[in-house]
């Protein structure tokens, strides 16, 4: 044998070798598949343990487990799946199980389940589950409210809604020994979830047998007059509540009864002596107060490529055994019916009070209609209790919002029946980039000689256009592509996962205000009125402020005058979304710092327009003055000492001074500074958002949060919300251009 024969045939026998040896791991090789959660603390450490026992256990599916933030999870997953980037499985509630599946995000689990499966799980976690007669998730827990107190307060839970009552007025006037106002019963009133326990309580409803909305039913005027009279009526509880305030004044001491979920025990401080039971009965009725209850469980991707491993990790995910694991380390009320009776009871006294109120929850609704009720109900809890306006008042005007919200969504229907084909769709592609290569060629064509000129100076300056074409290149992508695409969707109507060619109808509802009257707070009239105010007396304010500041650091006299400045600069440093969280605080009716320095203890900043405007004002100001005071200081360190020692040869006064050297010579420095203020300010969202959150119902709201708002709380119009904001950038575009003439004016100052 030749040598070149012999060593390809040693080459060859290595290979099989090789492939010899791997052969098996080849053939055992793992189906991967990826689950996203946002749990958090002891359950995302529950679930992990049981991902791990999984992993050890299967050798056909490995699972990889991705946490995701709960307030991104479910933009996340809506935005992720369509376009194949998302998980295989996930863990969610089951209220969003309605717009998914007509999206086609998740897939139906009839043709995996088997009887004997779903006979672990209680019915009502199973019901919640299903759609339009199809399941569409295994069942991992349930989470409802249930009463909390604190036994060093009271010895035992009250059985009625007149013992509870009677229970908190023991508490009226009772302070702890540091004057801290003690509160017999806190929830968050103002938000549905919390509220449904008193709603369905008093036999209210949201939507009727025949699914009509009922938000003006007798029941549910009732509830709100109920939550009036313990609220605002007998102060039996703080007018302003957060579910961190309610965290806060149980662990203090300061409360001696808390309405909240499952989630609620994993905050409870260490040494906090406290006990849980059912909500109460409805005053001699016999029927207890009935909490929403949410299913959560593991949902199938419709995009994913491995189906029957998913399904075979969530049976195995949801068994006894698993499930255990979650209920002793990560203190979840699962959904199996085994371990809350007979052998298999491991539920302890917590867990056993959730199960049992789990007969008197009522699950939350799945249908996309259930989204917009939120929003306007939680507007009407804030207006009943705080006697804005009576129950049947707010109850109208919330059926109202929600019945033009849900008579807008089905419209969408309308036009998936009609069908938006892919020529129609190409036309107005067609159409849109024929357009806009007209206009290109006009443009060019009127202004040719100004062109040709541009194009000569940028060839002969090529090389500087290549040292800046990485930043042009970051400015286009990053820029320019994103608005395009807000510009091309404003024409496009959203719907259940499909997007419908609609020309210019959202620009016309928005500026006839079709849906709205003009002064209706959701008009956009309205809104642009409330923009165009708080960015006048923003920038006003904060060019006073700065340049007074600055005038003052400017004194030759003044000592420690470093030290003054970088604690001047401290506010504008501080990320302003922490500043705005720590400013709502101060402002909070019962304990804070700005209602106790001027005597006016349990006034709510948020009940009117004014006051919670004044809020956001305020904190504002405090972000914003010493951007305007660096510029200001800057600038008054350029203007030469001779012409203000000339001035007071000829006998001028400092505000002759002020007006005549001073302002004039700060003009292009504050010219630019202004405009770019003004263009934060007018799209300022973390503050408005966070600081007043828009109270009294989106009354404060500019239109940078109502944009944000008609995308993710009125039923996903994306397209709606893209309209709105190319109407800012135009608003924005044309205030540009004419100030700019203005700063023209003011160049060379300084020649």
């Amino acid at each position: 044998m030749k040598r070149g024969e012999s060593m390809r045939a040693t080459g060859i026998g290595f290979l099989f070798c090789l492939m010899g040896l791997l052969w098996p791991g080849l053939a055992l090789s793992a189906v991967e598949v990826e689950l996203w959660h946002s749990y958090r603390a002891q359950e995302r450490e529950a679930l992990e343990e049981t991902v791990r026992n999984f992993n050890t256990s299967q050798s056909e599916v490995r699972l990889r487990v991705t946490f995701v933030p709960y307030d991104a999870f479910l933009d996340k997953i809506t935005s992720a799946i369509p376009h194949g980037h998302g998980p295989d499985l996930f863990i969610a509630a089951h209220d969003r199980i309605g717009g998914w599946a007509d999206s086609g995000h998740i897939s139906p689990l009839d043709a995996y389940v088997k009887p004997e499966v779903l006979g672990r799980f209680f019915k009502k976690t199973i019901d919640p589950l299903s759609y339009r007669r199809k399941l569409y998730g295994l069942p991992t827990s349930f989470k409802s409210a249930a009463l909390f107190f604190n036994k060093d307060l009271i010895d035992k839970a009250p059985q009625t809604t007149e013992e509870m009552v009677a229970m908190a007025e023991a508490f009226v006037g009772k302070k702890t020994a540091s004057g801290q106002h003690i509160y017999g019963v806190v929830w968050e009133h103002s938000a549905l979830y919390f509220h449904a326990s008193w709603l369905y309580g008093f036999g209210g409803q949201l939507f009727d047998q025949r699914q009509n909305l009922t938000l003006d039913h007798p029941g549910n005027v009732e509830s709100l007059r109920f939550v009036h009279r313990l609220v605002t009526e007998k102060g039996l509880a703080p007018s302003d509540v957060t579910s961190i305030k309610v965290t806060s004044l149980f662990n203090s001491g300061r409360a001696a009864m808390v309405v909240n979920g499952p989630w609620f025990r994993g905050e409870i401080a260490k040494g906090v002596n406290f006990g849980v039971a059912l909500l109460p009965e409805i005053g001699a009725s016999g029927v207890r107060a009935r909490p929403f209850v949410g299913s959560e469980a593991f949902m199938l991707s419709a995009k994913s490529k491995h189906p029957d491993a998913c399904y075979a990790a969530m049976e195995w995910l949801t068994r006894d055994e698993t499930a255990l694991v979650r209920m002793k380390k990560g203190f979840q009320p699962v959904a199996n019916m085994a371990l809350y009776s007979g052998e298999k009871a491991q539920a302890d006294s917590v867990l056993a009070v959730f199960r049992e109120q789990l007969k008197h929850a009522v699950p939350m609704r799945n249908s996309p209609e259930m989204r917009m009720i939120w929003v306007p109900m939680n507007h009407a809890l804030v207006n009943a209790v705080t006697g804005r306006a009576t129950p049947e008042q707010a109850l109208a005007e919330a059926q109202l919002r929600t019945s033009i919200q849900i008579e807008e969504f089905r419209k969408g229907q309308a036009l998936k029946d009609k069908g938006s084909s892919e020529d129609e769709f190409r036309r107005a592609v067609a159409w849109g980039v024929g357009g806009g290569l007209l206009v290109l060629v006009c443009f060019i064509a009127v202004f040719w000689r100004r062109f040709k000129r541009m194009l000569a100076e940028a060839w002969r300056q090529k090389s500087a256009y290549a040292y800046v074409s990485p930043a042009m290149l970051g400015i286009a992508l990053l820029v320019f592509v994103p608005f395009l695409a807000g510009l091309g969707l404003s024409f496009f109507r959203y719907y259940q996962g499909e997007y419908f060619y609609v020309g210019g109808k959202n620009f016309v509802d928005i500026l006839s205000s079709r849906e709205y009257p003009i002064t209706d707070s959701f008009s956009f009239y309205y809104k642009l009125f409330i923009t165009v105010v708080w960015t006048a007396t923003n920038v006003f304010l904060h060019v006073a402020i700065g340049l007074g500041l600055a005038l003052l650091l400017k004194n030759p006299l003044l000592k420690f005058k470093g030290l003054y400045r970088v604690l001047l600069i401290i506010p504008w440093a501080i990320p302003n979304y922490i500043t705005a969280i720590i400013w709502r605080g101060m402002f909070d009716a019962d304990d804070g710092v700005i209602n106790h320095l001027f005597g006016i203890e349990g006034y709510s900043w948020w009940q009117s327009t004014g006051g919670a405007f004044f809020a956001n004002l305020v904190t504002n100001c405090w972000l914003g003055f010493p951007f305007m005071m660096v510029v200001a200081l800057g600038a008054l360190q350029s203007i030469p000492n001779e012409l203000y020692e000339a001035a007071e040869v000829d006998g001028a006064s400092a505000w002759h001074k002020f007006r005549t050297i001073t302002l004039p010579l700060l003009k292009p420095a504050l010219f630019p500074a202004i405009i770019l203020g003004t263009i934060w300010t007018f799209n300022m969202f973390n503050v408005i958002y966070l600081v007043s959150r828009g109270a009294p119902n989106g009354s404060t709201d500019i239109l940078v949060i109502e944009a944000f708002r008609w995308a993710f709380e009125r039923g996903d119009r994306y397209g709606y919300a893209a309209a709105y904001s190319t109407l800012i950038f135009v608003i924005l575009f044309f205030y540009t251009i004419m100030t700019s003439r203005i700063a023209r004016a003011t160049e060379g100052a300084f020649d």
